[in-house]
C-alpha cells in the first residue's frame, strides 16, 4: 500500500472516529432530554461530516471515479 493511501486511510479512520463520537453525544443528548434544537443541530453536524467524508472518498478513490453523475446525485439526493 502506498504512503498516500495509508495517509488517506488514517484520515478516514480519524473522521469516522469523530463521527462516532458525535453520534454517541447525540444519543446522550436524547437520553438527557435536551432541547430539540440542540439535538437537531448536532444531527446536522453529523450529516455534514458524513457528506464531507463521502465527497473526499469520491475524489480520492479510483473505484469511485467511475460512478455516473446520475448515481452520485441520487446518492446525495441532489437535484
Amino acid at each position: 500500500m502506498s504512503g498516500s493511501k495509508k495517509v488517506l486511510q488514517k484520515d478516514i479512520a480519524n473522521r469516522l472516529a469523530r463521527i462516532e463520537g458525535q453520534l454517541r453525544g447525540i444519543r446522550g443528548m436524547v437520553e438527557e432530554e435536551r432541547d430539540c434544537i440542540d439535538v437537531i443541530t448536532q444531527i446536522s453536524a453529523v450529516r455534514q461530516s458524513l457528506a464531507s467524508l463521502s465527497s473526499e472518498l469520491l475524489k480520492e478513490d479510483a473505484r469511485c471515479k467511475n460512478l455516473s453523475e446520475e448515481y452520485i446525485k441520487a446518492l446525495f439526493k441532489i437535484n
